[in-house]
């Protein structure tokens, strides 16, 4: 999305592809966007409501890549959440400024990315930001989906938030509000539901904070924590409250993400509207 910051999406750690494919594409609902092998990393992407997307990322190769060795420490789960920004080095300057360095990433004609140093950002999960040309290749990345791409069952379902449990939530409002242009769609003592367009949000908490619930917060430590799929204009008050109930889906091992469905179809907008 050119000229703007933008909320894009989160990458999971998987060992194979077809390892979301059953909850994240059949279930779910997820389109085909793009994917292919990078080079020691294979990523593709899924489509959901509102243009909103779960990234997948498989190990190819040896031992030395960064995927490997990610699930040789933790197992699949949750990698990092993407930003895409308008100048990737203007982002960095005003960061540097508030203490926040960068370490990796990458520096090609369409894709720029860095990500945010994770201990002095304290999000738990990676932050990067990417500056990205997709524009310029007429409408964006694409790629055909592979042979054994499942149907889905149901169109692409609506992603409500993903939460995020934070060292600081003065920190956190400040990388994802101050220099990364979330606006706070709602709020309460030590969480905040920021958004970034219908569909893009993101529910931040301080870890003594339990907005929408305690049974949402059930993955100890920072990072995030889980994935409401459901109406876009829900609120974490709508489900403490106890008028909207939230069910969890089955723990899945293969991608160890927590998700959690609102409503009968968590249904709404169709991929890329």
């Amino acid at each position: 999305m050119a000229g703007s910051i933008f909320f894009d999406h989160l990458a999971v750690g998987v060992e194979t592809w077809q390892d979301a494919y059953p909850r994240f594409a059949v279930e779910l609902g997820g389109a085909w966007s793009h994917g292919g092998d990078a080079g020691g990393y294979a990523p593709y992407q899924l489509i959901y409501g509102h243009g909103m997307r779960l990234e997948f990322i498989a190990p190819t190769g040896g031992p030395g890549g960064f995927m490997r060795r990610f699930l040789d420490r933790n197992g699949p789960g949750p990698h990092h959440l993407t930003f895409k920004v308008p100048s990737l080095d203007d982002a960095l300057d005003r960061l540097e400024a508030e203490g926040i360095s960068t370490l990796g990433g990458r520096n090609e004609a369409y894709w720029r990315e860095a990500f945010l140093h994770p201990k002095q950002a304290g999000m738990g999960t990676l932050i990067q930001l990417a500056e990205s040309r997709e524009w310029e290749l007429g409408g964006g990345f694409s790629s055909p989906s592979p042979p054994d791409f499942p149907e889905p069952a149901t169109e692409p379902l609506d992603i409500a938030w993903i939460g995020l449990t934070v060292a600081s939530l003065d920190t956190a409002t400040m990388l994802f509000v101050d220099h990364l242009a979330g606006s706070i769609a709602a709020k309460g003592p030590g969480w905040r539901l920021l958004s970034w367009g219908v569909g893009h949000n993101l529910l931040v908490r301080q870890e003594d904070a339990e907005p929408g619930g305690r049974p949402l917060w059930a993955a100890p430590g920072l990072g995030v924590g889980h994935v409401v799929f459901g109406p876009p204009e829900l609120v974490p008050d709508d489900l403490s409250d106890g008028g909207v109930p939230a069910v969890p889906m089955p723990h899945h091992p293969p991608t160890s993400l927590t998700v959690l469905r609102v409503g009968p179809d968590s249904g709404g907008g169709r991929a890329g509207e």
